[in-house]
């Protein structure tokens, strides 16, 4: 966070930096041009002028020579100002004070009303041909955007950790998306180093098988053999409400279930008394749909 706010300084300092210098170069274009305009007045000024007898000739040739590096002075801070800036309000210039006891320009003779319009110079090649340099206020503001959003996820990095951010499993890159479809299951395929959705097969399940010692017992979630080896009676109780299609496999295997009964409770068959096995090494296998069923 310190290197994002000595980042923000140091963009701040160049920015009142360039200004700073942005207003130095209009001032000096608005003297130049104050210069230039008084001095293409005299060079255009169809007035003759009278001379006394005794003072030389006024040569024309040091005017033309002072606008000539004016003009030259006046690119070169052109071109310095459109190269910090973009061309957004390239140069603004507004007319000049008229001085006292001049003729504003409306009145002024046709020679100095029809003076050269300073467009065609910003015009010219040797303006146009500068590189453009597009350091802005909007750019600037475009930086310190992408610079808080940055700063936003960083924190959030910080907070939670990395990650791609992805919530639907099926856009995961090790997932096998072609095998997705309905009533299927997912599972871990090595050779592919992919997760994939498979038809359930149960030949391809592993299921837990429970070994019944007691007087009682309630079928759980995860039972799918039950094996009773108790030396008495048991009572088997089983689930109410089950997924369709589970499947249960009750057997005695005491070999004793005509001396020692096995009773299983629940609808059976649409029977609410349930079943009992009392055959030596009997076993019942029940899949539920709508309730529970002999097959």
């Amino acid at each position: 966070m310190n290197d994002l706010n000595e980042l923000f300084s140091l963009l701040a300092k160049e920015k009142k930096v360039a200004k700073e210098k942005d207003n130095i170069i209009k001032e000096n274009i608005s003297k130049d041009l104050s210069s230039l305009l008084d001095e293409l007045k005299v060079l255009k000024s169809t007035e003759p002028v009278e001379v006394p007898k005794e003072t030389p000739t006024i040569s024309l040739e040091p005017i033309k020579e002072n606008i000539s590096k004016d003009l030259n002075s006046l690119f070169a801070e052109l071109s310095s100002l459109k190269s910090s800036k973009k061309v957004e309000t390239l140069v603004e210039v507004k007319p000049l004070p008229t001085p006292v006891g001049e003729v504003p320009p409306a009145a002024q003779s046709p020679a100095v009303a029809n003076l050269p319009n300073i467009d065609k110079y910003l015009k010219s090649p040797q303006f146009q041909d500068t590189p453009e340099i597009s350091a802005s206020d909007k750019e600037l503001k475009q930086i310190n955007q992408k610079l808080k959003f940055l700063e936003q996820w960083i924190g959030k990095i910080n907070n939670a950790g990395p990650g791609s951010g992805e919530v639907n499993l099926r856009y995961l890159d090790d997932v096998d998306r072609p095998t997705i479809y309905d009533m299927r299951y997912l599972r871990y395929n090595d050779a592919k180093k992919k997760f994939e959705f498979a038809e359930v097969n149960p030949h391809d399940i592993v299921y837990t098988t429970t070994l019944v010692t007691t007087p009682t017992y309630t079928v759980t979630d995860q039972d799918y053999y039950v094996g009773v080896n108790y030396d008495g009676t048991t009572t088997i109780t089983l689930p109410t409400t089950p997924s369709s299609g589970r499947m249960i496999i009750i057997k005695d295997e005491s070999g004793n279930a005509e001396t020692n009964p096995i009773t299983c409770v629940g609808t059976v068959d649409n029977d609410t008394g349930g079943f009992i096995i009392q055959i030596n090494n009997g076993a019942i296998q029940l899949i539920y749909r709508n309730g529970w069923r002999i097959i």
